[in-house]
């Protein structure tokens, strides 16, 4: 929120601003302040730390808005002072900053004194960090976002923050390795089958399912036997699959494993199936053309209902390439009728079959 009403002050073409000024060109990036109490909070003391700092004075005669709690309506802009000019450091403080360790660069907080002013406290705690690094002791992101700034949302959420971390790692050019923290992955709930005890010896398949019913349905096939040759099935839990698959290394999972996903036929459940083997390439991620070939066959177009909200249509390949065509045009009618099938048109008693050979899960 700073940088960018920053950028809002230094582009108004007079030397005067009214805080209406500031909203119109927030509106103009798509942000509406009173549609967001915690972004209109953020903007309430961005603009208090101006006046604070001298970049905004207020206008003798302005009116204080109780929509913005009693800020002045009307100010000068002080540009030398956005540009640092007017807030240069003090020998001590440019001293104390050339004396800061590498890997930290001080380029940035050199031209930017005020900033450094700012953040002085934390950059301090940030070099002594640096100073012991080869005493500490790796640590989550949080974790070390909490000792670092005393938020734990600091550097991997900074917009939900009361510190703007991740900013002052950036101007000082480190990164996580540098402050000796790891990004952890969500874990993603996961049923396995013979998984590791196979690990380096055959080929292990493991099966990505989007809908929670399905997931249970489908391990407990898998556990039970009725569906052999899958050693792995996951709980993609809709989208949230885009960001857990990263876990997969943590369960043991290797791009030569097979992976196969199943999810609704519709547009959402193509749109997340395509990201998500745009997002993993190493991972050949296939959908599992068997269970959704099942599913049409059961139901068929003709079964497929209305949508029950909009969806946004997207590309259907390389979602449909791995069909033959005439199981890729049924899911063509299908998604673009706007219509769908859910994957829990599968149940445990059609899985029987599978295991009586009535259907082969060549997925």
């Amino acid at each position: 929120m700073e940088r960018l009403i920053k950028a809002i002050v230094l582009e108004h073409k007079n030397k005067r601003i009214h805080l209406g000024d500031i909203e119109n060109a927030l509106k103009e990036r798509g942000i509406n302040l009173f549609a967001d109490q915690a972004r209109c909070g953020r903007f309430i003391e961005t603009v208090d730390s101006f006046i604070t700092r001298g970049i905004l004075e207020p206008l003798k005669g302005a009116r204080p808005l109780q929509q913005y709690r009693g800020l002045p309506d009307r100010y000068t802009i002080h540009r030398d002072v956005i540009a640092g000019a007017g807030a240069p450091l003090s020998s001590e403080h440019r001293n104390e900053l050339v004396s800061l360790s590498p890997p930290i660069n001080i380029d940035y907080y050199v031209t930017h004194g005020d900033e450094y002013l700012r953040d002085r406290n934390y950059i301090l705690r940030i070099n002594d960090l640096i100073l012991r690094r080869g005493e500490c002791e790796v640590l989550t992101v949080n974790e070390r976002s909490y000792e670092l700034f005393g938020d734990e949302k600091a550097i991997a959420m900074p917009d939900e923050a009361s510190v703007k971390g991740a900013l002052i790692l950036k101007n000082l050019r480190l990164t996580l390795e540098d402050i000796r923290a790891k990004q952890v992955y969500e874990p993603f709930f996961w049923i396995e089958k013979d998984f590791s005890n196979l690990q380096g010896t055959a080929e292990r398949t493991v099966l990505i399912v989007e809908n929670k019913d399905t997931f249970w349905t489908l391990q407990q096939a898998v556990t039970d036997g009725v569906l052999a040759g899958i050693h792995l099935v996951i709980y993609g839990e809709g989208n949230a699959i885009l960001k857990k698959f990263e876990y997969i290394e943590t369960v043991g999972g290797v791009p030569d494993d097979r992976y196969r996903y199943f999810g609704d036929i519709d547009w959402e459940g193509i749109s997340i199936y395509n990201r998500l083997r745009a997002r993993y390439p190493e991972y050949d991620i296939r959908p599992a053309t068997a269970l959704y070939a099942f599913i049409l066959q059961k139901a068929g177009p003709a079964g497929a209902r209305p949508l029950r909200r909009p969806q946004r249509a997207g590309t259907l390949s390389p979602f449909l390439d791995f069909f033959d065509a005439r199981t890729g045009d049924a899911i063509r009618q299908i998604v673009t009728a706007e219509r769908y099938l859910p994957q829990e048109v599968l149940n445990t008693t059609d899985l029987s079959r599978f295991g009586d050979g009535g259907l082969t899960p060549a997925l």
